[in-house]
């Protein structure tokens, strides 16, 4: 588990969440672009985003499936490796669909 963190972090860290959910809501205000989020907090907190909710988010297979590529970004298209050891854990890497 992840250490507690200071008043001024759990601050920012609210300020923060708020911040991508309301850039989640402003792509599907401004451009028509579906999102879906989901975010867990360190004490085990889950936030969801669904721009639509009556939506499912596409499956696995709706994903292989679709005439476009899916594009999938992980922690490593945002930070460097030396970042990521500074941290002291590894980058997780996420499986294209």
């Amino acid at each position: 588990m992840a250490p507690p963190l200071s008043r001024v972090k759990r601050e920012q860290l609210r300020k923060r969440r708020n911040n991508l959910l309301r850039r989640h809501n402003e792509f599907w205000l401004l451009y028509g672009m579906k999102s879906w989020l989901i975010m867990e907090l360190p004490d085990g907190q889950i936030f969801t985003y669904h721009s639509h909710p009556d939506t499912p988010p596409p499956s696995r297979e709706d994903m292989k499936t679709r005439p476009k590529p899916t594009i999938v970004r992980t922690p490593r298209d945002y930070i460097s490796a030396t970042s990521a050891q500074s941290v002291g854990r590894d980058i997780p890497v996420f499986c294209a669909p």
